[in-house]
């Protein structure tokens, strides 16, 4: 027990979280959980947070390794796209009553077996994450510079602000996972928490609230699935 109360103590003095209000942004430079190890030693799978995923042998795969009630917004994304293009799909996702942010382990050291076998089972994928800020912004990084093409195109023609990210947003590190693919190279999106909270009815993005989408999501997912064919043709 007292180890348990120390290392919650750590996490929560030393990594900044985005609770569900959205008023901390996480960057991939944030320390929480050093592995996938040291979180399960501390928090209980089906009580803390849960694993959903599908191998659907796609060439693209869809992830939200920060899901739930993490970076809210991310894991219905994931679920809305894939299954529009039937894609490979993983989501970790924090189902804490409070605190998920704790549940936060940065994309390069993010060493989820489960997570790490899809990534490189695919050529590429799509990465969704979350970060806290008013502004209606989308930043697009990751590695693969064709399919981001693609993407920033396809949500610029569906009305949504794209730029290029800050530094620690970049998602350009060969151990992030979204560049842990058989092409090394995916794209990193991350969603502002305005965007975010827009996907949902009334921007409210509450646990009793999260399944009523609106037209905002539904144009969010045509963008994504309309870059991710035409990216297709390329493989």
């Amino acid at each position: 027990m007292l180890i348990v109360l120390i290392v919650h103590l750590f996490v929560s003095l030393f990594h900044p979280i985005e609770l569900d209000s959205g008023t901390k942004a996480i960057s991939q430079d944030s320390e929480g959980y050093e592995s996938y190890e040291q979180l399960k030693e501390v928090e209980k799978e089906g009580v803390d947070y849960r694993i959903r995923y599908e191998n659907r042998d796609t060439n693209i795969a869809v992830f939200a390794i920060h899901g739930g009630r993490i970076e809210i917004g991310t894991s219905e994304v994931v679920e809305g796209l894939a299954s529009r293009g039937d894609y490979s799909y993983y989501m970790f996702e924090g189902i804490k009553s409070q605190d998920n942010g704790i549940l936060h382990i940065t994309s390069v050291k993010f060493d989820e077996p489960i997570a790490r076998t899809l990534a490189r089972h695919s050529q590429t994928m799509i990465s969704l994450h979350g970060f806290s800020s008013e502004e209606r912004v989308i930043y697009v990084g990751g590695r693969n510079e064709l399919y981001k093409y693609e993407i920033k195109k396809a949500l610029t023609k569906y009305g949504f602000r794209t730029e290029e990210p800050r530094e620690d947003l970049r998602g350009e590190e060969l151990k992030n996972i979204v560049n842990d693919t058989i092409l090394k190279q995916g794209v990193q999106l991350e969603i502002s928490s305005s965007v975010r909270r827009s996907f949902f009815e009334n921007n409210d993005w509450s646990r009793g609230n999260i399944e009523n989408k609106s037209t905002v999501y539904y144009r969010f997912i045509d963008a994504l699935e309309e870059a991710s064919s035409k990216y297709k043709k390329n493989l």
